[in-house]
């Protein structure tokens, strides 16, 4: 008796959390809840009724941000830039992974022609795959905030990425005193206070987005760099985001409107989930609350707006412009990449086993693509982007799961410039 009052008592909490729509959407079919979580595991070869489960989740979760005041958002300007498409490539077998496989979407650029424009089958999942679905850029957001540190940098917020952190934030920890370039390349000598997901410091319990980064400073006390070996961990690229806005200040929002509105022509909102504020600090209370404290690198994106962030890249590296420069440095001091692997076992499912170097949030330098001037981002379970800077064809990928062979749909595709048959 005692168990099933424990139990309808738990059953209520969630119908009354904030967060009981995440875990309680109806299963239906032969879908798979994997354990109430947000999203799916990176192992989960998911059926179309898995896949409708969380694509519904994904849309719950983001309103629940946002409706909790944990979105930081950029609304379009009106300016979207507007793409030329040709009749789809013959393909078979990108038809056949939209159709039943994990691919979402499938964007194929070349030479300023979309010739491949390809969403998951129509019918397929109780909500369309559409071009206002907002997917999670998860590590391509990344690069995302690289690309927003170029813009800082050529707005004279940062000198270069040689400067060194004198963030009062942070001083008395083991970033405070470094080149933002360790930073950038994952190299800050932080791998003793991270966990091994990434996501945690200093053996808290709490992952690292759902408290501010006063509270994080407060954790890393009295912390210092051990090394500079490569070390890819998330909750370092939003120690980046937040010195993007300790450094622009008041003109934080100028600069985000100045990236997404009048350089990449976003044709619709993007947003990044903000952290959560845990508790207030009697020391640092000046901070609590601040979005010096908030900001991280995870947006929200819809698909052609991938591929606007990918095109205004290539633009700036061909053109030569401050940023481009500034994606030129990135790949003229890219570090060893520690996780290139091309013979490992089930490599095809992840781009980063073919990248022979990683510097400022991007993979360059990949397997069979020698003398070429490729900048790559991937993001967890196939948010990716392949660039041929060279070439100017573009690759872009939105995905339910990894599963599907990157060498296939992506490193081929840019190294001939064809379609797989």
């Amino acid at each position: 008796m005692k168990k099933v009052l424990i139990f309808i008592i738990f059953t209520l909490f969630l119908t009354n959390s904030s967060y009981s729509d995440l875990y309680s959407v109806p299963a239906k079919g032969d879908a798979n809840s994997h354990g109430g979580a947000i999203e799916l595991p990176e192992s989960a070869r998911p059926n179309d009724a898995t896949i409708s489960l969380f694509e519904e989740r994904k849309k719950s979760f983001i309103e629940q941000r946002r409706s909790g005041g944990r979105l930081y958002t950029v609304p379009p300007k009106g300016n979207a830039k507007k793409f030329t498409y040709e009749k789809n490539i013959s393909s078979s077998k990108i038809d056949k992974q939209l159709s039943e496989g994990y691919l979402l979407s499938y964007l194929f650029y070349d030479n300023g022609v979309i010739k491949y424009d390809g969403k998951a089958k129509k019918g397929r999942f109780r909500d369309d795959i559409t071009d206002e679905t907002l997917f999670y850029t998860h590590s391509t957001g990344k690069s995302i905030t690289s690309y927003i540190v170029g813009h800082a940098i050529c707005d004279g917020y940062i000198s270069s990425i040689d400067e060194i952190i004198d963030w009062p934030l942070m001083e008395n920890t083991l970033y405070h005193g470094q080149p933002l370039r360790n930073l950038l390349n994952m190299a800050a000598g932080d791998k003793h206070v991270v966990d091994k997901r990434s996501t945690r410091f200093m053996g808290s319990f709490e992952h690292h987005r759902d408290m501010g980064l006063d509270t994080i400073a407060l954790l890393l006390q009295g912390t210092k760099a051990k090394g500079n070996k490569n070390f890819y961990n998330n909750a370092l690229a939003d120690i980046i985001a937040n010195y993007i806005v300790f450094k622009s200040g008041k003109d934080y929002d100028k600069l985000m409107k100045k990236v997404f509105q009048d350089k990449i022509k976003i044709g619709n909102e993007i947003a990044y989930e903000k952290h959560g504020q845990t508790r207030k600090h009697k020391k640092i209370a000046k901070y609590n609350g601040s979005l010096q404290t908030l900001a991280s690198y995870s947006y929200y994106m819809t698909r052609l707006d991938f591929l606007r962030f990918a095109e205004a890249m290539m633009k700036d590296y061909q053109n030569e412009t401050c940023v481009g420069n500034y994606l030129r440095e990135s790949q003229e001091q890219a570090i060893k990449w520690f996780k290139y692997r091309p013979t490992k076992k089930n490599a095809q499912w992840y781009l980063h086993n073919y990248s022979k170097k990683y510097g400022s949030q991007f993979y360059f330098d990949f397997k069979g693509l020698k003398k070429r001037n490729i900048i790559g981002t991937e993001g967890y379970n196939g948010q990716n982007i392949l660039i041929d800077l060279d070439n100017s064809r573009i690759v872009v990928t939105n995905s339910a799961a990894t599963g599907w062979n990157v060498k296939t749909y992506m490193l081929n595709v840019i190294k001939k410039g064809k379609l797989p048959k």
